[in-house]
Formats: C-alpha cells, structure tokens, sequence
C-alpha cells in the first residue's frame, strides 16, 4: 500500500512539472522613494492639550466673524409678497390659465406693501418662480449663441427648436425656448401720491454685454406665433439696452 502511494504522488508531482507555464522574466520597476513611499512624513500625535489649542484658536477668529454676520444679516430689510393668487378674479380662479392668456382683460393689480423698517440704499427689486424648473435639457439646449452675438447670423436657428422660425418659414430672433418663455410681470411702485423710479440700467454681467450679447442685435419675428410663452421686445431695442 505504501508503494502504490508513493508512485501516485510521484506520477502526480511530475505531471504538473510539464503543463506549468514557463517562468517570465519581469524588468523591476526603477527605484523611486515616493512610489515605495520612503519620503519624510509627519504625523502629528492628537494629544488633548494640542486639540483644545487648536479648536480655542478657531473659535477666537471664527466666532467674533459670525457675530458681525449675524449682526449685518439683522439690518437686511426684505418684503416678499406673493400675488399670483390674489390678483385673479375668482370667477377665474379655476382657470388661471384662461385669464392669462386672455389679452382683453385688464391684469393689472394694485398691491400695498408695509415697510417696518427704514430701506437702506441701493433697494433692490427681485421676482421668484416657483415649480419653473429651467433644467431640462431640452429647455437648456433651445437657444443659439452665435445669432445673440451677431446680426449676421440672424438666419442661424439651429438647436432653437421648437422655437425656430414662424410658420412661414422666416427666422425668430432671439430663437429658442429661453426666449421664448421669458417673464412678462411689469412693475411700478408708488409711496403715496409720489412715483417711486426702478432703475433697469446695468443689471447685467459686463462679460455679457461685451461677449455673449451683441448691441447689433434686435427682436425680429419674436412672439408673433399663435402661442405667447411671455413677454414681447422691442424691436426697435437691441438686447443689451
């Protein structure tokens, strides 16, 4: 029996010699200190007088910075008001849709604001949407750089759609869904009897009036569809006025 062993352990181990694969030689990588990571290290030892230093020092520049921004962020003065809802007629409440779209009804809607406390110049006037969501890569995308910068593409139209040319076929400038949708609510403020002026001069980037938008450029063929998505321009008013 232990015979029969031997040479079946024998006949096995020469077996496995001849199918194994033959040895390569591999070059050894060069010697570098930083990739077998022999460079000269510091690790700090976090002993608890070194950590409460370290948090007290914080704590003495950070803490007198957030009481003067606290202090600042109490004399900002803001009045929101919301009056989507208000200025509908309720006859109309349930068809929102159908009061704006209606051109011969009269929206326009007087709102009173209380100002508690005195408004420090400049006073800036701001409009929020809610559920307008301008992420879409479809909404993105519907817009062409080269007609905003330039009269001479005028007839460039392309990444506009759906918003590309009218039905005749002439193109719209400014092209695309951004344009097309934009914001149509005007305002004016009294304080009593007095005219309160809002000032629309230089409210956009400098980089943009100089590269993104040309003065040459003017509304041509803008909102004259069967479907208004906003405001209407000025033809006679380039797009960095």
């Amino acid at each position: 029996m232990m015979n029969n062993s031997g040479a079946s352990a024998a006949g096995s181990s020469s077996g496995s010699g001849e199918g194994s694969a033959p040895r390569r030689n591999f070059k050894r990588p060069k010697y570098s200190r930083f990739t077998q990571q022999e460079l000269p290290a510091c690790k700090p030892i976090l002993t608890p007088q070194w950590v409460i230093s370290v948090f007290t020092l914080v704590g003495i520049i950070f803490v007198p910075i957030g009481v003067i921004s606290l202090m600042a962020s109490h004399d900002v003065v803001e009045i929101v008001d919301r009056y989507d809802s208000a200025c509908i007629p309720r006859n109309m409440a349930k068809d929102k849709v159908a009061y704006i779209q209606n051109a011969a009804i009269n929206k326009t809607c007087n709102r009173t604001l209380k100002v508690l406390k005195n408004m420090d110049q400049p006073i800036y006037v701001y409009y929020q949407l809610d559920n307008f969501y301008q992420n879409h890569r479809r909404y993105v995308k519907s817009r062409n750089d080269a007609q905003l910068r330039s009269a001479d593409e005028a007839s460039e139209t392309s990444g506009c759609d759906p918003e590309r040319t009218t039905a005749g076929g002439a193109p719209i400038v400014p092209c695309g869904l951004i344009a097309w949708s934009l914001f149509n609510d005007t305002y004016s403020f009294k304080r009593g009897n007095e005219n309160v002026m809002v000032n629309k001069k230089g409210i956009s980037w400098k980089s943009d009036r100089d590269h993104k938008f040309g003065k040459d450029v003017y509304p041509k063929n803008f909102q004259n569809g069967a479907l208004i998505g906003g405001a209407k321009l000025d033809p006679n008013k380039s797009e960095t006025w």
